[in-house]
């Protein structure tokens, strides 16, 4: 792959004006560099943001024709002869509620596209997404609010699971499939696939899995739900894929999927935020978003009114429940127990909590059982707060390595991820990150926190390492505090060595202010 190479989504619209700019800024921050989109007879202005997104080079909108075959089929008809497809090197046929959500190394298209270099397809399996207890329609972003993932167990008495597939351009492709390209027949025997779920080997077919969907490299995250007065409007507005509208109850409950907190999308978010900004920074893009809003809730009221939403809507919570506060985890036992534990301790910690700033971004660094997320988040009031663990990934690293017993025990690190993942992974203010604090800092833009807290591991070179990065990532004047200031191993305070030295390598002659076993630094403006 060079630099000039073209990243093409195609994809078809109607009355998604809400979701198109999380969607856009999505797909733009992991590397898709040109958006073909076709809509048809819109009623809530998605065809006039797109016109605006046309005219601001972000896009490329076409008011489509819509043939018998339907809505779809008619849009990818089109789209073959378009010049944007002949011009690109990779194309994505893919819809509003579709996220292509890359596992390996920095979640970036080419960091998928590099596992199969030989490949003229790669097909990434769907996963499906409930409405996470959630009735209204979702204010902010689908991403964040909408964390309720089907179990990746396996499903063999299934026919297997859908795919959306990337593929090159290629004359012997004869139709755009929905699901992947359609290859003559003398070709097809022999296109290379690229298989997420064969690892990084190729499989000989694109056929839908059974057994393993490779959701350790790649996933579809697919949200085709939302929530039960999204679902509502959806069935307002129709099936793209079929003349006849399916979107009944038996559809809800087909692809109203959960089990498992998943939060792997979180990472991305830092990317997300930054090219929505970048959207929403044309007025007239921020006015005809919020529009768009504003229709689809005053359109779920009209719907209500009809005997056939409401009977629908009741079918559906019938099925599905609501979550009620009684079904969220509120008292978290962690926090309870490190207060009664270590009472001194854990008064020095609020009173550091007291001096980072108010209402920023943040990182807790090393959070175990999430007992002191809890503190943080009261104490703080955070925008955004990072809580990064590598939780049971420790158990596979080096035993020297180790700093606590339960360091070895993986399932008990796992119950503790999904204990913290329980308690927070809901919040629109937090996202859980499971990896190595120096590769999960690296993620996000130099300046971006505001502070970071940091009590992971507590050796010489990983608190260095979280140091160095942390001086990079915490905006000038904001803070870098830690625990266990102290703490030593084999006659070596490891923790007081590693803040002195990296101070000094930064150029501070200064030492860190401190409150008892806690301690904090302003980074230099």
């Amino acid at each position: 792959m060079t630099s000039d190479d073209r990243f093409l989504i195609i994809s078809t619209m109607r009355d998604e004006g809400p979701y198109i700019l999380e969607w856009l800024a999505y797909h733009r921050s992991i590397g898709f560099t040109d958006f073909l989109i076709y809509t048809n007879d819109c009623r809530d202005g998605t065809d006039l943001l797109l016109d605006r997104l046309d005219a601001n080079g972000i896009v490329t909108h076409v008011r489509s024709k819509v043939l018998k075959r339907g809505p779809h089929k008619s849009a990818l008809k089109y789209a073959k002869d378009h010049p944007l497809y002949s011009g690109a090197d990779w194309v994505f046929i893919t819809d509003v509620d579709e996220f292509l959500n890359i596992k390996v190394k920095d979640g970036q298209l080419s960091d998928l596209l590099d596992l199969y270099p030989e490949a003229d397809a790669i097909p990434v399996c769907w996963r499906m997404f409930s409405n996470d207890g959630q009735e209204k329609i979702v204010n902010g972003l689908t991403t964040e609010a909408l964390l309720d993932a089907e179990l990746p167990d396996a499903r063999p008495d299934e026919v297997g699971h859908f795919v959306k597939t990337l593929f090159k351009p290629n004359p012997n492709i004869e139709r755009f499939g929905i699901h992947e390209p359609k290859y003559n027949e003398s070709f097809a025997e022999n296109a290379v696939y690229g298989a997420p779920w064969c690892g990084d080997g190729h499989a000989d077919t694109p056929a839908r899995p059974q057994t393993n969907y490779g959701y350790d490299v790649a996933q579809i995250n697919h949200y085709a739900v939302r929530t039960v007065d999204s679902f509502l409007l959806k069935r307002d507005r129709g099936d793209g894929n079929a003349t006849e509208n399916r979107l009944e109850l038996h559809y809800w409950k087909r692809w109203c999927r959960g089990g498992i907190r998943e939060t792997s999308i979180s990472r991305m978010m830092p990317g997300l935020q930054k090219e929505l900004s970048f959207l929403k920074s044309d007025p007239v893009v921020r006015h005809l978003h919020e529009a768009a809003k504003e229709c689809h809730v005053a359109q779920v009221e009209h719907l209500l009114k009809q005997p056939d939403y409401r009977e629908l809507k009741e079918q559906i919570l019938a099925v599905s429940p609501l979550e009620t506060p009684a079904d969220t985890p509120s008292v978290n036992s962690a926090a309870r127990e490190l207060t009664l534990k270590a009472p001194k301790r854990h008064q020095n910690r609020l009173r550091m909590l007291e001096t980072l700033p108010k209402g920023g971004r943040g990182a807790e660094i090393g959070v175990w059982n999430g007992g002191f997320s809890e503190h943080i988040l009261h104490v703080t009031q955070p925008t955004e707060l990072v809580l990064i663990d590598p939780w049971d990934l420790l158990a596979d690293q080096n035993p020297d390595d180790w700093t606590h017993k339960k360091h070895s025990e993986a399932e008990e690190m796992r119950v503790m991820r999904k204990n913290v993942e329980a308690l927070y992974g809901s919040l629109s203010n937090v996202s859980v990150r499971q990896g190595f604090s120096a590769e999960v800092l690296a993620s996000y833009p130099d300046n971006y926190f505001d502070w970071v807290y940091i009590d992971g591991n507590h050796l010489y070179d990983f608190v260095c390492k979280d140091l160095e990065l942390s001086f990079r990532k915490v905006r000038p004047g904001g803070t870098i505090a830690g625990d266990d200031f102290f703490w030593k191993r084999n006659d070596r305070m490891h923790v007081k060595e590693a803040v002195l030295d990296t101070m000094r390598a930064q150029g501070m002659t200064n030492r860190p202010t401190r409150l008892g076993q806690q301690y904090m630094i302003t980074v230099p403006e």
